[in-house]
């Protein structure tokens, strides 16, 4: 289990997910990517999912990458990639020789992409969420996976001045309303995808530390940032709790007809030995850097970041 948040306004889309995999709560690995990005003629997406990650040889991200590339044409556009994948993910749930000893209660899985759609020359913020232990009917979760896959979507309301989106996947449930009624605040009065991004990450390290997360969140993040302008670079970003010398980059799917490709497993590591950390914790300006390089972050790490 984990937690992927999926925020969104009329000018930018964006995704939190924590890189967390455990197993009946306990770590397993705190630096494992569930999410990416994905380009098709008719869409910028996030995406991101929470459930089984790893089963012996059966990877939840290999799969995904792999069989996004098998439903992208003939159209390529993301209603029809989505609808096949649905078909895809049922096929190989039920007969892939490596999942169909898991027991039901392990085989859960949701993949949740979100981000502008381009309907008839209007773009437009949207999410679709696929899973086998959804019940979409009346917003609940079956104890364990369905024999089928389906899909929810959600896009703004037809007619809605000022929409926002505000949609979870994995635990949830450690989730606050005052929290989600916070976050809309933010998106409604558009705030600086900066200032959204660093109230999300700062909620996601507290849910982590609750409870209720039963230590199947982690504080070690992935974001990514989409415009509604799809002439503006998609922004992500590796957002650390500790200081690490290495920072690390989600999926990059883009499935065009000139452009069939994916970009997966890119990690940026220093050369030399003494090279000063690249990923380090976000604290006040004010403050000293967390690097150890006594100055503050402000004319440190802090500079770089702006």
């Amino acid at each position: 289990m984990t937690l992927i948040l999926a925020l969104g306004n009329s000018e930018h889309v964006a995704q939190i997910s924590d890189r967390r995999l455990s197993c009946n709560g306990k770590l397993v690995d705190d630096e494992s990517n569930k999410c990416g990005v994905l380009v098709c003629l008719n869409a910028r997406m996030t995406f991101g999912y929470t459930g089984l990650a790893k089963w012996e040889n059966f990877s939840t991200i290999d799969w995904l990458l792999k069989a996004l590339h098998h439903a992208a044409s003939p159209d390529f556009t993301i209603g029809e990639i989505l609808e096949r994948l649905k078909v895809t993910a049922t096929k190989t749930f039920r007969e892939d020789p490596r999942l169909i000893n898991i027991p039901m209660v392990h085989k859960k899985l949701a993949v949740m992409f979100s981000g502008f759609i381009n309907l008839d020359g209007c773009i437009k913020p949207g999410c679709a969420i696929l899973s086998n232990y959804h019940n979409f009917a009346n917003n609940t979760s079956f104890a364990q996976a369905q024999e089928e896959f389906s899909i929810n979507y959600t896009s703004a309301k037809e007619g809605e001045s000022n929409p926002t989106l505000v949609q979870r996947v994995g635990n949830w449930h450690a989730m606050k309303d005052s929290e989600i009624d916070e976050l809309r605040t933010f998106l409604s009065d558009k705030k600086p995808d900066a200032a959204i991004i660093g109230k999300a990450c700062e909620i996601v390290r507290d849910i982590a530390d609750r409870p209720k997360s039963s230590g199947t969140i982690g504080k070690q993040l992935t974001t990514i940032v989409i415009s509604s302008d799809p002439n503006k670079p998609i922004n992500t970003d590796y957002s650390t709790s500790r200081v690490k010398s290495e920072t690390y980059m989600p999926a990059m799917v883009y499935l065009l007809p000139d452009q069939h490709m994916t970009v997966s497993n890119v990690t940026v590591r220093p050369v030399e030995s003494d090279t000063p950390p690249i990923s380090i914790p976000k604290v006040g300006r004010n403050a000293p850097c967390p690097c150890g390089s006594s100055k503050k972050y402000k004319h440190c790490h802090g500079k770089k970041r702006r």
